[in-house]
């Protein structure tokens, strides 16, 4: 049996659990108080007890309330309580006491969304840790105090407090320790400190310093009397506390973090179903367009029919084909649904437009074709010429007085089909050149950039689109696309 000798009397220890040991919690003691002895103030916030008076009287303080007991009484103390106590009688106060590690993980999570560890910490210290009156600091991974308990015993209080505050204390700076894992130390003054690193996976989240106790050693008495020598058993129960909390708040932490997961892909659900609604909305009004659009379209056909007929019946010609021309190029952009169309169809679409602007312009208009019609049956992406030979007439032409050459060529070239459409007006400078590139490539949606990107589309990066310019060779647009993905005439 082992005796703990104490500056206010004995314990006699009977039972002392076995810390690797899971199934034993359990610490049994007989505690002596002699005459005229008291047990100084301290908080069992590791332990609840149950002592039984075996013999002698004694008054037992507990949270500030006097408790006379005599043999055969007994007396329940909290975890958390605060306990002090006097023999007042003429012979020893023997007690059995018996306690029980008091056991923190469960708790209650918090609907609303907490601000990372700081407000893990700050909700699980009103539900557990102030309760248990335990001197305590957690550090985030950085050293930053999140949390410092007000509950150091005076020992403390008296030799390093500054202002009520211990975060310059020598125990609670950071060390350079191996912060991975669990360890205890001795203060300057010879209390006993735990430190506890919290680790969530692989990675450390933060740190609680704890216990500030001075632990009993033996048959040697206590030699500081303002504080009380805390027995094996008791400080054993204050580091699995320690342990506790940082298992509770990692728990916390993985279940706020899984929640937050949780609830942002939740609002990424509901964005795409706005999102997929949305789209659905604009789908039924583009239908609704297109439905609207060929309406129209129809009205037109029947209009410009009878307007062809009128210019037959009064030997207008030139009128009768222009309105031929201009009606098939609307029946073009609405009858063709597919992506690809026949090169040649698409040279005659451009064809119907250039005869359009011969009416504009007449002899001051010279249009030029060279074409290889071995390519005619090659598949091209629909609509990609006419916006580019209309280019040259809305800058190419814009500022010019002098008879227009416009000229479409296509041929092989560099085992690619090469088209190109060349026009005399203005001269590019290498600047301008440099813009018109960069508008290309700029996938605004508008102009060349929509050629572009409709290229791109068709034939992701295998293809060409260039512009050059100089004095003598007017300017041309240049397109290479590959052959080997379509089929030859």
């Amino acid at each position: 049996m082992k005796i703990q000798k104490t500056d206010w009397g004995y314990i006699e220890w009977r039972h002392i659990h076995d810390e690797n040991d899971k199934k034993q919690l359990m610490d049994i003691r007989i505690s002596v108080v002699l005459p005229g002895k008291s047990q100084p103030k301290h908080t069992h916030y590791s332990e609840e007890q149950m002592l039984y008076v075996i013999s002698g009287e004694g008054i037992h303080i507990i949270n500030g309330e006097k408790h006379h007991k005599k043999a055969g009484e007994f007396v329940y103390i909290d975890g958390g309580a605060t306990h002090e106590t006097h023999n007042i009688g003429n012979e020893p106060l023997r007690e059995l006491l018996v306690s029980n590690p008091v056991i923190v993980n469960n708790y209650d999570y918090k609907e609303e969304k907490l601000d990372g560890l700081k407000g893990i910490i700050e909700t699980i210290q009103s539900q557990f840790i102030e309760p248990l009156n335990i001197p305590i600091t957690i550090y985030d991974s950085s050293w930053n105090i999140l949390l410092q308990t007000k509950c150091f015993n005076n020992y403390c209080i008296k030799t390093c407090a500054l202002n009520g505050r211990f975060t310059y204390c020598n125990c609670l700076t950071p060390k350079n320790i191996s912060d991975d894992e669990e360890y205890t130390f001795k203060c300057s003054h010879g209390l006993t400190i735990y430190h506890i690193p919290i680790i969530y996976g692989e990675e450390i989240i933060g740190y609680i310093r704890g216990g500030h106790i001075l632990l009993a050693t033996g048959d040697k008495k206590n030699e500081y009397k303002e504080i009380y020598d805390t027995p094996a058993g008791t400080a054993m129960s204050i580091k699995r506390l320690l342990i506790q909390i940082s298992k509770s708040i990692v728990n916390y932490y993985g279940f706020t973090k899984l929640r937050n997961e949780v609830e942002e892909k939740n609002i990424a659900i509901e964005k795409t179903s706005k999102l997929r609604e949305e789209l659905k909305n604009n789908l039924i009004k583009e239908q609704e367009k297109v439905t609207n659009l060929k309406i129209n379209h129809h009205f037109l056909f029947n209009t410009l029919n009878s307007m062809a007929s009128m210019a037959l019946e009064k030997d207008c010609f030139d009128l009768y084909s222009a309105i031929i021309d201009l009606s098939k190029l609307f029946r073009y952009t609405m009858d063709v649904e597919s992506e690809f169309i026949e090169l040649e169809k698409e040279i005659d679409y451009v064809k119907k437009y250039l005869n359009l602007q011969k009416i504009r312009y007449g002899d001051k208009l010279e249009i030029e074709y060279d074409l290889d019609e071995d390519y005619n049956n090659l598949r091209v992406p629909f609509n990609f010429l006419q916006p580019i030979v209309e280019n040259a007439f809305v800058h190419g032409f814009k500022d010019s007085v002098n008879k227009k050459n416009l000229k479409i060529a296509t041929f092989f070239y560099n085992e690619r089909l090469r088209i190109v459409v060349n026009n005399n007006g203005s001269h590019l400078s290498d600047h301008d050149i440099c813009v018109v590139i960069q508008k290309m490539h700029s996938n605004s949606g508008h102009g060349l950039a929509l050629i572009h990107n409709k290229l791109q589309l068709a034939f992701g990066n295998n293809f060409k689109m260039d512009v050059v310019s100089n004095e003598k060779e007017d300017t041309s647009f240049i397109i290479d696309i590959p052959i080997l993905s379509m089929s030859k005439k």
